[in-house]
C-alpha cells in the first residue's frame, strides 16, 4: 500500500518537485492561520465572518475578472518579451476594471447593500475596487512567475499574505471587535503578496520591452481568453461564490457566517494542495501538449493524487464533523460543523476538478469551459429558485445543492478527459 502511495506520488519527478515547493510553502502559510483561527472564532461573532464573507464574495467575483483572463496566456508565447507585454496589458485592464467599478459602487452601494439584506456591508463595498485593483496585478504577477518557474516565490507570496492577513486581523480584532480588522487584514495580505512575486522582475527592462503594438498583437493572439475563458471563468465565480450571497438574501447573516467558516475550514485542501497543484499542473500540462500532442498522463496521475489526498478529510468530516467544529472554535460554531457534514462530498470533487480544469486553458477550449461553466450557473439558480419557492430551511437547500453540484462535476472531469486525450 505505501509503495503504491509512493509511485503515486512519484517525488522524483519534476512534477512533484515543483509541487512539493509550492506545497511547503503553502503549509507555512497556513500553520498561522490554523492556529489562530480558534483566537478569531472567540474574537469575532459569526455576524462578523458573515459580513466578511459578503466582501469576499464580491471582491472574488470581480476580481476573477479583473485582467479578462489574460493572465492564463502569460505562459503560452516562446518569447518573454511577449510575455512581458501580455503582463503589462493586464495591468493597465485591472487600473481600469478597478476604476469603473469604484464608480458602480459610489453609485449603487446602498442598493447592493439592500439586495444582500445588510446594511452593514454598505461601507465595506468601497472597499471592493481597490480589492479587484490588488488581486488583478497578484493573478498576473502569478502566472509570470509560474512561466518562469519561480515556484519559490510564489511559495513565498502565498506565505506574506497569509501571515500579513492573519496576524492584521488579530491585531485588529484586539483593538476593536467588528468586521473592520477582517476586511482590512484582508487587504493587507493582498497587498504583502504582491512583493516576493516582484522581486524578481527587472521592472526597468519589462518597461522599455512593452510597447502598445506588441500589446494589442498579443491582445489579438489571446482573444479567445476574455471571449471565451472569462465569461465562464465569471459565470464559475458567481455559482461558487453567489451561494453566500444568497444565503444572506433569503436567511441570516449569521448562517452566512458559519456557512462561511465551515467552507474556509474544508478549503484548506484546496489552499494547501490544490493552488500549487494547479500552477503546476498548467505548465506540465503545457509541456506535453507541445510534445505529445496530449497531456493523458499529466492529467491521470494529478488525477489520482488529487484522489488519494482527498480522502482522510471526507472521513474526518463525516465522522466528527460536528463535534471538531465546536470543540476548537467554540461551541458557537458547532451549527458550522452540521454544514461541513453536508457541503464535503461537493467540496471534495471540486478539490480534485479544480486544478485539472486548466486543462482547457491549455487545449485553447474556451468554448468548452464557457459552455459548462454557464450550465453550472443555472443549475445553481434553479437550486436557488427551488429552495426559496418551497421555504426551505438551509440545511435542505445545501443538501440538494450538493447532491446535484456533485454529480455535474463528476460529469466536467469525464469532459476534462476528453479534451487532453485530444478526443474533444
Amino acid at each position: 500500500m505505501l509503495k503504491k502511495l509512493r509511485d503515486i506520488i512519484a517525488p522524483e519527478s519534476e512534477f512533484s518537485k515543483n509541487f512539493f515547493t509550492l506545497f511547503k510553502g503553502t503549509v507555512i502559510a497556513q500553520i498561522i492561520p490554523m492556529a489562530l483561527m480558534p483566537v478569531l472564532t472567540r474574537i469575532y461573532t459569526p455576524e462578523d465572518f458573515g459580513i466578511l464573507e459578503l466582501f469576499i464574495s464580491v471582491a472574488t467575483i470581480l476580481g476573477s475578472i479583473a485582467n479578462l483572463r489574460y493572465e492564463l496566456s502569460i505562459v503560452l508565447p516562446d518569447k518573454k518579451e511577449d510575455a512581458w507585454n501580455i503582463m503589462g496589458f493586464g495591468f493597465i485592464i485591472a487600473l481600469i476594471f478597478s476604476i469603473v467599478s469604484m464608480l458602480v459602487f459610489g453609485i449603487f452601494a446602498g442598493e447592493i447593500a439592500d439586495l444582500l439584506n445588510n446594511s452593514k456591508i454598505k461601507f465595506w463595498l468601497y472597499f471592493v475596487p481597490l480589492a479587484v485593483l490588488l488581486q488583478g496585478l497578484f493573478n498576473m504577477l502569478s502566472y509570470y512567475n509560474t512561466r518562469e518557474k519561480l515556484f519559490k516565490s510564489i511559495s513565498y507570496a502565498s506565505v506574506s499574505r497569509s501571515v500579513f492577513r492573519t496576524l492584521g486581523q488579530l491585531g485588529l480584532g484586539i483593538l476593536k471587535k467588528s468586521p473592520a480588522g477582517l476586511i482590512i487584514g484582508q487587504l493587507l495580505g493582498l497587498i504583502a503578496s504582491l512583493f516576493p512575486l516582484s522581486r524578481k522582475i527587472k521592472f526597468k527592462l519589462f518597461f522599455k520591452k512593452i510597447n502598445w503594438k506588441n500589446m494589442k498583437a498579443q491582445a489579438h493572439r489571446y482573444r479567445d481568453f476574455p471571449r471565451f475563458t472569462m465569461p465562464s471563468t465569471l459565470a464559475n465565480s458567481i455559482s461558487v461564490n453567489m451561494t453566500s450571497m444568497l444565503i444572506s438574501a433569503l436567511y441570516k447573516i449569521t448562517n452566512v457566517g458559519y456557512y462561511s467558516l465551515a467552507n474556509r475550514i474544508l478549503g484548506i485542501p484546496s489552499a494547501l494542495i490544490g493552488s500549487s497543484m494547479t500552477n503546476v499542473y498548467y505548465k506540465e500540462a503545457h509541456d506535453q501538449r507541445k510534445k505529445f500532442g496530449n497531456a493523458t498522463e499529466i492529467f491521470w496521475s494529478t488525477f489520482k493524487k488529487l484522489l488519494v489526498l482527498s480522502i482522510p478529510l471526507v472521513i474526518v468530516i463525516l465522522s466528527i464533523g460536528e463535534w471538531l467544529f465546536a470543540f476548537v472554535f467554540g461551541e458557537e460554531w458547532r451549527v458550522a460543523g452540521t454544514y461541513a457534514k453536508i457541503l464535503i462530498p461537493l467540496i471534495a470533487i471540486r478539490f480534485i476538478v479544480a486544478p485539472l480544469s486548466v486543462s482547457l486553458s491549455v487545449f485553447e477550449r474556451q468554448k468548452i469551459s464557457l459552455l459548462w461553466q454557464l450550465g453550472l450557473l443555472i443549475i445553481s439558480i434553479i437550486i436557488f429558485a427551488i429552495s426559496a419557492t418551497l421555504g426551505w430551511e438551509i440545511e435542505s437547500f445545501l443538501i440538494l445543492m450538493v447532491s446535484v453540484l456533485s454529480l455535474y462535476y463528476g460529469f466536467f472531469i469525464f469532459i476534462l478527459y476528453r479534451v487532453v486525450s485530444g478526443k474533444l
